[in-house]
């Protein structure tokens, strides 16, 4: 009798454990790492990744809990993947930053045309949520313009209700551009991050072919082909070499 009792309790424990939603567990980890108990947060953190929940907040707290482990290389991953959801977050780029200055190779990027720099900072001003928001917004305006235009009886007002119309499409197209632009910065799957503390790039998808360089863990790469389990990688200063795909996680 006393074990079935204890079949019974166990299961209903594990009945509300898997019953706490993500933002449950959450609040659970963070209080974990409040406690510094950054090893059982950490694990926390990555349940709930494991689970198909991702959130920028998220992402932000396992970069943390991974930094206070002293693994700088997977800090660099999440807070690089924080960013894509939450890229105004100015923690998220300070902290970032930070463990950037802790890994060894300094790659200085090749030099970029101003416009792509000044493209990158809109961008950044704005969360997807934010510029979700805003193209709705200059949307609704843009329709309302058009149903001005339909309705006006003057001529005076109909032309002011067009040219309201057209500036409210330019903007509203600027900021489509600038959403889709963002969706496809969150979806893609060629930036990964060493992980590795140490691996050795080659100059072809081949162990025993020649070295190209070292690289150690926490340096962002481009992957730019991939064959069997090697990956074809390039740096921000232009390098490219060959490395093991399990040396690196996309971000």
């Amino acid at each position: 009798m006393h074990r079935i009792l204890v079949i019974v309790i166990s299961c209903a424990a594990i009945a509300v454990a898997r019953a706490q939603t993500p933002e449950q567990l959450f609040a659970d980890a963070n209080q974990l790492y409040q406690q510094g108990k950054f090893p059982e947060a950490r694990a926390s953190y990555e349940r709930i990744l494991s689970s198909g929940y991702a959130a920028g907040e998220l992402s932000y707290n396992l970069g943390n809990a991974c930094y206070k482990e002293g693994d700088i290389p997977h800090a660099i991953l999440n807070y690089e993947r924080a960013l894509r959801r939450i890229s105004g977050d100015d923690d998220v780029r300070h902290n970032l930053q930070i463990a950037n200055l802790m890994i060894i190779d300094k790659i200085e990027p090749t030099p970029r045309i101003f416009i792509w720099e000044y493209w990158d900072g809109v961008k950044n001003w704005f969360t997807m949520t934010g510029v979700t928001l805003v193209v709705y917004a200059w949307f609704v305006l843009f329709a309302a313009s058009l149903a001005v235009v339909a309705l006006a009886r003057t001529y005076a007002l109909r032309k002011i209700a067009f040219l309201t119309a057209a500036g409210t499409f330019v903007v509203c197209l600027f900021f489509t551009v600038v959403l889709f632009d963002k969706k496809s910065d969150l979806v893609r799957s060629d930036l990964a991050i060493v992980v590795s503390q140490i691996v050795t790039v080659k100059n072809s998808p081949d162990p025993m072919s020649s070295d190209a360089f070292v690289l150690h863990g926490g340096v962002k790469v481009q992957i730019t082909d991939r064959f069997t389990t090697w990956m074809k990688i390039r740096l921000a200063d232009g390098k490219v070499g060959w490395m093991d795909g399990g040396a690196a996680e996309v971000i």
